[in-house]
């Protein structure tokens, strides 16, 4: 067994009221961080002017989520050491975290003129660049900063989660894998590895990454969480196995039994034993109990819009919006969600969809999804053909882009042009195995083709959806079954219209 600490999860209180769940690693239950929280407070009183029990104060302070009163210890610590580098670092990542721009600026800026080692000073300028939302200057530095030190495996995970943070899976897992050359057995890593294989269509290596990391750490909360995704996905929640799924499920609520990912695993596992109302309750229990919870909204409305409640939908995802404006999820989710309830959503859309690109340029999705919203909603065909193109321009090597563009295409009836990228995505699938990406890429070229009048590709990639639909019923099964009867009624009716001329 590899030893490992088990992030927990807290509810952090922003200045403007809004809580955030973030995960934290930490050594010690929260009946023990409580206790010691009152002996250092106690012992600070008696002896005011000592900084290290100070400090150790403020990282447990921090550790409980109770940031505001860390920020205010962490600051009397640099009254008496201001050259604490760690602690302007520390700083540096409450503010970002908390949407705090400037403030984080300031103590990263801080850190920068006290380092003397220029690998670090690349990082900390990475991290700067990165609170002005500036990536690629954010990338280059940090870049800058595996040249100079490329055994520092900080430097290489710090560049992987900059490159998740624009979405690009591809580059962010040839960082993960050379951090893992320096640190194998890092369960962040294989995570973070996981996720970007999946992204990329590689789903046996992204499973065998997990499967690494849930020997490695069993019982770690991310890698749990992870494993019960992948467990839902395959409905996996009736009889013994869905048994087993409970378990991993009360496994976590354990660790984390009051914020929101625990309850949407909890919601899930309820709808996909068709049991719509209890999954209900749970998510509409957490969100009277934690009202100031922009991700317990978001994840409402998602639930909401799933089953069909869309108004009650847009109505959870415009309280997501108004508590935490600078969440591009939320913010993507607006644009999705809106214009399927009624003309005056659109019209607030249309307003939003500026918005979005301007705060959120560094992300394909909000690209091609603007472009869709203004294509399928607003009949905006050409502008909204070219922000949509934008995606493949940001993430060239990944399927998806080339598919989601394609569609966008195909909505506003350009099916030769869909036709043309459609088929340069197919290029860049995974070659060893099938992924969801083949199925929607086949498909789409199947009904394309069929939309121009040509049958006989259409036949084929109609055929070639069906084909890696049937290898996706061990991984999705759903998405599995609903694209085989896709493909299998596209079939039919070539074979019946076949059937009639012969007739005739």
């Amino acid at each position: 067994m590899f030893n490992t600490v088990t992030p927990k999860v807290v509810s952090v209180d922003f200045p403007n009221q809004v809580q955030i769940d973030v995960y934290l690693t930490t050594e010690s239950t929260q009946e023990q961080k409580l206790k010691k929280k009152v002996t250092l407070t106690n012992y600070i009183k008696k002896y005011p002017s000592g900084w290290k029990k100070r400090l150790e104060l403020a990282n447990l302070l921090y550790s409980l989520g109770e940031w505001p009163e860390a920020i205010k210890e962490y600051q009397q610590v640099l009254i008496k050491k201001p050259k604490l580098i760690e602690i302007w670092l520390k700083l540096g990542h409450i503010f970002y975290l908390q949407g705090a721009k400037n403030q984080a600026i300031l103590a990263y800026e801080s850190a920068l003129s006290l380092s003397s080692n220029q690998g670090t000073q690349q990082q900390i300028k990475g991290l700067i660049n990165a609170a002005q939302r500036r990536y690629q200057t954010a990338i280059k530095a940090i870049q800058t900063a595996t040249k100079i030190n490329p055994h520092n495996p900080n430097h290489w995970l710090s560049l992987g989660l900059t490159y998740l943070q624009v979405e690009s899976p591809v580059a962010a897992l040839q960082a993960f894998e050379k951090f893992l050359t320096l640190q194998p057995n890092d369960i962040k890593a294989l995570q973070y590895s996981h996720d970007a294989l999946l992204a990329m269509g590689k789903i046996d290596k992204a499973q065998k990454k997990l499967k690494i990391a849930q020997q490695l750490a069993p019982d770690h909360i991310n890698v749990l969480e992870r494993v019960i995704n992948h467990r839902l996905r395959q409905r996996l929640v009736q009889e013994k196995e869905g048994q087993i799924t409970w378990e991993l499920i009360e496994q976590v609520q354990e660790f984390a039994p009051d914020v929101i990912n625990t309850k949407c695993l909890q919601a899930y596992y309820h709808l996909f034993r068709q049991d719509i109302p209890q999954g209900l309750a749970i998510l509409e229990t957490f969100i009277n109990n934690n009202p100031y919870n922009p991700g317990g909204w978001y994840h409402y409305a998602h639930y909401l819009f799933y089953i069909g409640q869309r108004q009650e939908a847009a109505k959870a995802i415009l309280t997501a919006y108004q508590l935490y404006q600078n969440d591009w999820q939320i913010n993507r989710s607006m644009c999705e969600i809106l214009p399927s309830v009624g003309e005056v959503e659109r019209l607030r859309v249309r307003t939003l969809l500026t918005d979005i690109l301007d705060n959120f340029p560094e992300r394909w999705t909000v690209w091609v999804t603007t472009g869709r919203v203004l294509v399928e909603h607003f009949h905006e065909i050409e502008h909204g053909s070219y922000l949509s193109a934008q995606a493949i321009d940001l993430q060239p090597q990944l399927p998806d882009t080339w598919f989601h563009h394609g569609r966008v295409l195909s909505i506003g009836g350009k099916y030769r042009e869909a036709i043309e990228i459609l088929q340069e995505g197919w290029q860049w699938l995974p070659q060893e195995e099938s992924c969801l990406q083949s199925v929607l890429l086949a498909a789409q070229l199947g009904e394309n083709y069929q939309k121009i009048g040509e049958k006989s590709p259409s036949l084929s990639w109609w055929n070639l959806a069906a084909y890696h639909a049937q290898k996706m019923l061990n991984f999705h099964p759903t998405f599995a079954n609903y694209w085989q009867n896709r493909a299998e009624q596209a079939l039919q009716k070539y074979h019946h219209y076949d059937k009639k001329i012969h007739k005739v």
